[in-house]
């Protein structure tokens, strides 16, 4: 029997992120869990842990590098390794025109939307390096590739995520290392509700568990393919054009 992969979730504490961890390692997948808040980890993997699963919880801040760099040691040190990465921290930034935005606000915005993805690359590259494999996954948004009012730097972090993620990509494919870029649509998780942003009741928006279905399918992509960008949206959701 091939071991799978070990598989390091960026924010999951909750939505998407509580829903990678617990899919994948229903699915067998050892994983190692990072967010600020630890209380929310340590139940998640327990929850795992009780259902036969693996999990690692760490507490972590993954806008701060030398906590990135401690929670991709841990998953080292705990699993001897770390096959993919997914960094799917983010915060749904007040919905707000941008100069009636805190400088703090702009701030953090930054820090959990886009210096955690940059943060978590440069943790994890040496890993994959003398792995001579893995596979990142940054996660970005319908907004990395068109805008919305009211949400300009969530908007550009997740521009600049796309960017990144694809100059990346051509730097370390020599190293057997894949970069993929995930961007879905709305999904119906406490983000919006944060944002102040309602999403309108009677469309069927994505779930959290629908989008830690489509990553396992990208971890499960076969090695010489990379999917290197692929954006998902619900039936219902309409944005046009597109």
């Amino acid at each position: 029997m091939v071991d799978k992969k070990v598989v390091a979730i960026a924010g999951a504490s909750s939505g998407t992120g509580k829903a990678m961890a617990e899919v994948l390692a229903g699915e067998g997948y050892p994983v190692a869990l990072a967010a600020r808040r630890e209380a929310l980890l340590k139940e998640i993997a327990g929850s795992i842990t009780e259902a036969g699963g693996r999990a690692l919880p760490v507490q972590a801040d993954l806008g701060v590098w030398e906590q990135t760099q401690a929670f991709i040691q841990r998953t080292v040190a705990e699993y001897g390794r770390v096959d993919v990465l997914i960094n799917n921290a983010g915060w749904g930034i007040r919905s707000s025109e941008f100069d009636e935005l805190s400088i703090g606000e702009v701030e953090e915005g930054l820090a959990v939307n886009l210096t955690s993805v940059l943060y978590g690359c440069k943790a994890v590259l040496p890993v994959m390096k003398r792995q001579k494999g893995g596979h990142i996954i940054n996660v970005s948004s319908i907004l990395g590739k068109r805008a919305r009012s009211g949400l300009a730097v969530y908007t550009a972090c997740k521009h600049a995520v796309e960017g990144f993620s694809r100059s990346l990509m051509n730097e370390v494919s020599k190293y057997g290392i894949k970069v993929s870029i995930f961007a879905p649509a709305a999904i119906r998780t406490p983000w919006a509700e944060k944002a102040g942003i309602t999403l309108a009741k009677d469309i069927r928006f994505l779930e959290a568990e629908d989008v830690a279905r489509v990553v396992q399918v990208l971890i499960e992509t076969a090695e010489h393919v990379n999917v290197w960008n692929l954006d998902v949206i619900s039936r219902e959701q309409t944005i046009d054009p597109i």
